[in-house]
């Protein structure tokens, strides 16, 4: 099932995300701590994923 994303728009299924280190560390963000889980796609969950990476402390 396609639904559009929160942040961008673009249409994904959130069933089919790839096994990618930043879309992971998006995904644990969403759930955790945006509360937006099922909602972004990939893209976004990857630059949320490293933006968190490289300058959140709570991250590393």
């Amino acid at each position: 099932m396609m639904i559009p994303c929160l942040h961008c728009g673009e249409k994904y299924d959130p069933e089919n995300l790839p096994n990618d280190a930043a879309v992971q560390a998006g995904r644990i963000l969403a759930e955790e701590r945006y509360n937006d889980a099922g909602k972004v796609c990939a893209n976004c969950l990857a630059s949320r994923g490293r933006l968190a990476m490289m300058y959140d402390p709570d991250c590393y």
